[in-house]
């Protein structure tokens, strides 16, 4: 059922959400009949204008009636309720996951795909789908676009495909790692061929000393992307795993164990933080900073996988609050059971 679902929101996403919203409409006629429009349209918070259309609708294909007491459901009508009850009944638990992590941390909007990334490797296609979407939802002639790095970052490249978008993509910090696919300046790059936008690129290390962070500061081309990354203002980001990160820039032991000793669960943007969201560490990094997001307009944060959970639990209590996060079942999961403890 879980698959069905996800091939369905992964093909047709909108007609998933008609179904649900025409669902849900039934099942509430059916529990308060007969009911009034108005009254309907408070419970299940839809507009009395939208509403109309959709009950139009029902009514035209005999699966409600129309009474001067209210509405009702017709026997045909309770028959596609119950058919449709086990399916949505999967459809709505994540819905109502997304709601709780959404409402928990009081941030603009979840997005939560069935299954688990860590074990589904269609998960993180859906996943990484569903971003790419959104984030081309918001393009606009001559928007910028900071992304970071990422394996989820690689994917939502490969899942964005609005040709000729009037944008410009760019690398939100300097390299991660030594795969450089999984870096932003080959991201971006990508992304800008899946949509026929264009980009830049910002060729310096993620981690660097004092002394070189000084030398590349002074360099022209450094300057002007930093500039591009400054007026840059829709944000698409992973969210890591610490220690895994860590290794990945190649930390010292003694940061790998500073990291260890204060219980650091996940990473962003070169900040380290454990559970209750507390910076730990910070990397001396080129580019985007985590006190930049403040001044985005839309920001995506894009990551699942119960074996990321803590991390994204951990960044959610000090993401912006016009966050739109998009995760998985698996990791919301996570997130909610370790608020619920609380």
């Amino acid at each position: 059922m879980k698959d069905l679902i996800r091939l369905q929101q992964q093909l047709v996403p909108e007609l998933v959400e008609k179904m649900y919203r025409r669902f849900s409409i039934l099942t509430t006629i059916k529990q308060e009949q007969p009911i009034g429009r108005r009254s309907l349209s408070e419970t299940i918070a839809l507009t009395e204008r939208v509403l109309r259309t959709e009950t139009d609708l029902l009514k035209q294909q005999d699966l409600i009636k129309v009474k001067p007491t209210g509405m009702e459901i017709t026997s045909q009508g309770e028959t596609i309720v119950q058919e449709l009850a086990r399916f949505f009944n999967v459809y709505s638990d994540n819905e109502q996951l997304a709601q709780r992590v959404k409402e928990q941390y009081d941030i603009k909007d979840v997005y939560v795909v069935p299954g688990n990334v860590d074990i589904e490797q269609t998960v993180k296609t859906e996943l990484a789908t569903q971003a790419g979407q959104l984030l081309e939802d918001k393009f606009y002639d001559d928007a910028i676009i900071s992304v970071t790095g990422g394996s989820t970052m690689a994917y939502v490249s490969n899942a964005m495909h609005r040709q000729n978008a009037n944008v410009f993509f760019v690398p939100a910090r300097g390299g991660l790692g030594e795969n450089v696919v999984f870096q932003a300046n080959t991201i971006v790059a990508s992304m800008a061929e899946q949509t026929s936008g264009d980009y830049t690129t910002l060729y310096v290390p993620d981690n660097v000393s004092e002394t070189t962070y000084d030398n590349l500061m002074q360099e022209p081309s450094v300057l002007h992307t930093l500039d591009i990354i400054k007026q840059s203002n829709i944000t698409i980001h992973g969210i890591g795993d610490a220690l895994k990160i860590a290794r990945q820039r190649h930390s010292s032991q003694d940061v790998l164990e500073k990291l260890q000793h204060h219980h650091a669960v996940g990473e962003a943007f070169g900040y380290y933080f454990d559970e209750q969201g507390h910076i730990v560490h910070k990397v001396k990094t080129i580019g985007l900073q985590l006190e930049d997001l403040e001044s985005k307009a839309y920001i995506f944060a894009a990551a699942g996988g119960k074996s990321k959970g803590e991390a994204i639990k951990a960044y959610l209590t000090i993401a912006p609050k016009n966050t739109v996060l998009i995760t998985d079942e698996s990791a919301a999961k996570v997130i909610t059971e370790v608020s619920n403890k609380k």
